[in-house]
């Protein structure tokens, strides 16, 4: 009986330390799948690897703008004078929701300018441009929305994101303008070079849609194509991006610079303001003060412009060639941006170790 009770008890712990023989197998198994499933996963500390999360942006931009148009130096596509560039400012907001895509919408505020004083005189090309003599500023006002394509995926979340990247951005965008002009100190149109007599508002800058220069209304509003190539860094330990942009909006209006076809009879004009704004070839000096010569000659016809010059005096004739309606105007916006990544956290090294 004591012997049947002894094999009892010698099997029992048998059985107990095989149990748990197994059970340190089980469990050694299960460490190592982790560990294969973590060495499997193991990006090697590359920023931008691992599974993608989606996250917010927002940002502000420094904006600088430049204008090619009916009153650009030449007719050359992108002529522009970098003299022209006016600042301006902008806002945006974004959502990353692929690895390569984000959305973006914003609104940008720039002011473009253009003066045909910018033309060169000596040539057979551009003389008709600076005989012409029409300027204008335009505040341009804008809201768009896009597509930020990315050249690099970005896997990871906000915190994971790529030392340095670049993106194309292609979207939509509607815009309110107005174009301006300088009003002349006397009215030279109709009395000559030896002008005495004020023109009204003189020395103001007047809103030239309201006058209809050339006998036609048009809206404020349109809308543009704006396509944008940047790039961006990220700040070390930061939830902030700083970059560049370059980008250009192809306009659907022709009325920028407020210039797009022909004269129309200056006598036709009730509005004394508008027969001046409307032709301004006998004003002697440009928007900017600076002194032009318009003793050469007595008539000038360039590339389709008339100007007839008697005493000085310029006249703007009906069907003349005013500006060039087959083409619309184009605006360039570069852009320093500062961006914030919302659920970027800011890493601060440890005091002790």
């Amino acid at each position: 009986m004591k012997l049947r009770n002894l094999l009892i008890v010698f099997l029992s712990i048998i059985m107990l330390g095989v149990a748990d023989h197994a059970d340190a197998q089980r469990n050694k198994y299960k460490k190592r799948r982790k560990t294969s499933r973590n060495v499997s996963r193991y990006n090697g500390n590359i920023r931008g690897s691992g599974r993608f999360q989606p996250y917010f942006f927002l940002g502000g931009a420094v904006n600088a703008g430049n204008y090619f148009g009916d009153l650009a130096p030449t007719s050359n596509a992108a002529s522009t004078d970098i003299s022209f560039t006016r600042p301006g400012f902008g806002f945006y907001g974004g959502y990353k929701f692929h690895h390569t895509f984000a959305v973006r919408g914003g609104i940008n505020w720039v002011r473009v300018f253009g003066d045909d004083f910018s033309a060169d005189p000596n040539s057979d090309a551009d003389a008709a441009r600076f005989a012409r003599n029409l300027s204008f500023r335009n505040d341009i006002k804008e809201f768009q929305l896009g597509i930020e394509i990315y050249l690099l995926p970005n896997y990871g979340g906000p915190n994971r994101r790529l030392p340095l990247n670049a993106y194309l951005f292609v979207g939509g965008a509607v815009f309110h303008h107005e174009p301006m002009g300088l009003v002349p100190d006397f009215d030279y149109q109709a009395e000559g070079l030896n002008a005495t007599t004020p023109a009204p508002q003189a020395g103001e800058w007047v809103k030239l849609r309201e006058l209809e220069t050339e006998g036609v209304s048009y809206s404020n509003i349109d809308f543009s194509i704006p396509i944008s190539v940047g790039a961006k860094m990220r700040l070390p330990g930061t939830p902030l991006d700083v970059g560049i942009e370059f980008g250009i909006r192809y306009l659907f209006t022709d009325y920028i610079d407020d210039v797009s076809d022909r004269y129309v009879d200056l006598n036709s004009f009730d509005n004394d303001l508008a027969r001046i704004m409307s032709d301004r070839s006998s004003v002697p000096v440009s928007s900017k003060g600076d002194s032009r010569n318009l003793t050469a000659n007595d008539v000038v016809l360039f590339d389709g412009f008339y100007r007839e010059r008697i005493a000085g005096i310029g006249a703007g004739r009906e069907g003349a060639k005013r500006g060039n309606p087959d083409s619309d105007d184009l605006i360039f916006m570069t852009q320093l941006k500062l961006t914030y990544v919302l659920g970027g956290v800011i890493r601060r090294r440890a005091k002790y170790r």
